[in-house]
């Protein structure tokens, strides 16, 4: 955890240790989903600003999707739309589709790491794992998650995922930014999104297909933020 891996970096004292788990303990837990052919390391790397406006607020954890997206160096998926052709598979969000290689497989790994890694107070997440964040937050009941921050998120166009929309998500708020010129992923798709949850946010942005890091959207992150932080610790 992010404990063990700050002591096998550095030599400390013990009260060092004892101020720096305190200010970890005193600040919110977010798990970190990065976008299809993204990773970890990049959806940090893009983070960056929008993470330094909130470290007073939160810590972050990023995590990559178990499948690596053929032919393409530090590209991975949380699944795919299309089976193989020619032994490459692909995804596209606007596929309605019957299949889904790899989405069991992810699904379990998020559920395994929330559980052994966890509690984990919420999720933020970009574009396909946007849309793995909302499936998983429909397992509240195991996961203890309290919100999701979700960038350019949509619901899943493949059959067998209507299930997850069969019910408007309850018990976890959510806040929903999308660009208004989005090509990728049509405002329309995040704004439905944000209608699967009963308590939603939404924040419409003049940009595209990206994190965006301007001062309106940092503050609307923080202020959201800070909400979540006063229900944990001024109740």
């Amino acid at each position: 955890n992010e404990y063990k891996s700050y002591l096998r970096k550095v030599s400390i004292s013990n009260t060092q240790f004892k101020s720096f788990v305190e200010e970890m303990s005193n600040k919110l837990r977010i798990l970190c989903l990065h976008g299809y052919r993204q990773s970890d390391v990049s959806f940090r790397e893009k983070t960056g600003g929008l993470r330094k406006a909130l470290k007073s607020l939160a810590t972050f954890e990023f995590i990559r999707a178990p499948h690596a997206v053929c032919g393409e160096d530090n590209s991975f998926s949380w699944f795919y739309s299309n089976p193989e052709t020619h032994n490459i598979e692909s995804y596209k969000c606007l596929d309605r589709s019957t299949t889904d290689p790899g989405f069991a497989e992810s699904l379990k790994f998020l559920k395994d790491h929330v559980t052994c890694e966890g509690p984990f107070d919420g999720i933020m997440a970009f574009s396909q794992g946007a849309c793995m964040a909302a499936i998983l937050s429909t397992f509240t009941d195991n996961t203890q998650l309290k919100f999701l921050i979700l960038f350019s998120g949509f619901k899943s166009r493949i059959t067998k995922h209507e299930v997850y929309y069969k019910d408007r998500i309850a018990g976890i708020r959510s806040l929903h930014v999308y660009g208004e010129t989005d090509e990728v992923i049509p405002p329309g798709m995040s704004e439905g999104l944000s209608e699967c949850f009963e308590d939603h946010v939404k924040h419409r942005h003049p940009g595209g297909h990206f994190v965006p890091t301007n001062i309106n959207v940092r503050n609307t992150v923080k202020d959201f933020l800070l909400k979540e932080f006063k229900l944990k610790y001024d109740s």
